[in-house]
């Protein structure tokens, strides 16, 4: 019993986080050598103090209620800023009871972690964020305005003259309208999904199979999967995937016997990952199937190359995984891993 102790004890002076455990009247009773290299303090000095002592003014308050909560609640975590031999450090602590065998309170232990360095890349991430947003809703407003005019002249150019050149300008400034939207689209998409509720896919996904031009696609009844997540943007990303299933669907040349484009249809069926989405059209080759969610990328002229772009960007917003393989058809299969977000 006295060597598992002594190891357990060098286990404990090996960590780069602080090791503490105050007693039951708050005042710090064991600790590790860390504590003492950031606060060049002795063991003497550390006996005794209250965990406060150790942080800023403005975060007191905030580690004060924790520890009020590890003897109420029997555990607690909190973030708070201390002045160290290594410059201002964030530290998240943690704290867990400590009980006797009859169930006294003998005090509670916990971790100091340095989160500093997370915290600063999480803040510049959210401003690179912000940024790339702001840049796109400026390239937005200031294209539209040009692409008004132009498309102003292009309509007057085509009362005074016939040309099958005017349809082709029409298509195009078409196009830069739908490049415009998904870029904007792609700079929101990719923020957490903070509107997280119970969504039925099932709901989700008919209601978005009539916001497709579906031709003669059809969309096998769905079942109930309930999830949580953010509803308006799994709305989109069924969308997305409906209509690259049809746009990717039997070629207008795969003419069946009747000479119309051949029955496309699409399912979405429930997985032991979560769900997956697919159709037995043409599938997708497995060498561009990673390339495919690359933003700008498509496999059509008048694609914008965001759609499965925005669609992988909300799947991870809302911390799920997305990946595509082959259906059993030969047609595309979009599965979707979504951890511990199922609500059933």
């Amino acid at each position: 019993m006295e060597d598992r102790c002594r190891v357990l004890s060098a286990a404990i002076e090996t960590l780069d986080d602080v090791f503490y455990v105050y007693d039951a009247n708050g005042e710090l009773a064991y600790w590790n050598a860390r504590l003492n290299e950031l606060f060049d303090l002795t063991d003497d000095e550390l006996a005794g103090m209250a965990p406060t002592e150790f942080f800023v003014e403005d975060d007191r308050a905030a580690v004060e209620a924790a520890i009020a909560e590890v003897f109420d609640q029997g555990w607690t975590t909190v973030e708070a800023r201390a002045e160290t031999t290594e410059g201002v450090v964030r530290f998240e602590l943690t704290g867990r009871l400590l009980t006797a065998a009859d169930g006294t309170i003998q005090g509670f232990s916990g971790v100091g972690r340095d989160v500093t360095e997370r915290r600063e890349q999480a803040w510049h991430l959210q401003r690179q964020n912000d940024r790339l947003t702001e840049f796109a809703d400026l390239l937005a407003h200031d294209l539209r305005t040009p692409l008004a005019v132009t498309s102003g002249h292009l309509e007057l150019a085509a009362q005074e003259t016939a040309s099958e050149h005017i349809e082709a300008a029409r298509d195009g400034l078409k196009r830069l309208e739908s490049i415009i939207d998904d870029l904007r689209t792609a700079t929101r998409e990719g923020t957490l999904a903070t509107e997280k509720t119970t969504v039925n896919l099932a709901d989700v996904a008919t209601v978005a199979w009539s916001h497709v031009e579906t031709d003669r696609a059809v969309l096998d009844q769905p079942p109930s999967i309930l999830v949580q997540g953010d509803e308006n943007r799994l709305l989109r990303l069924f969308e997305n995937v409906f209509a690259n299933a049809v746009t990717h669907g039997p070629a207008a040349d795969e003419e069946s016997e009747d000479g119309d484009r051949p029955h496309l249809t699409v399912r979405v069926e429930a997985t032991p990952e979560g769900f997956a989405i697919e159709d037995d059209g043409r599938g997708i080759d497995p060498d561009i199937r990673e390339w495919v969610f690359d933003p700008g990328a498509s496999q059509t002229a008048d694609g914008t190359g965001f759609g499965l772009y925005i669609t992988r960007a909300i799947a991870e917003a809302h911390g799920w995984a997305v990946r595509i393989t082959a259906a059993k058809s030969g047609g595309a299969r979009f599965e979707f891993d979504v951890g511990a977000d199922t609500a059933c």
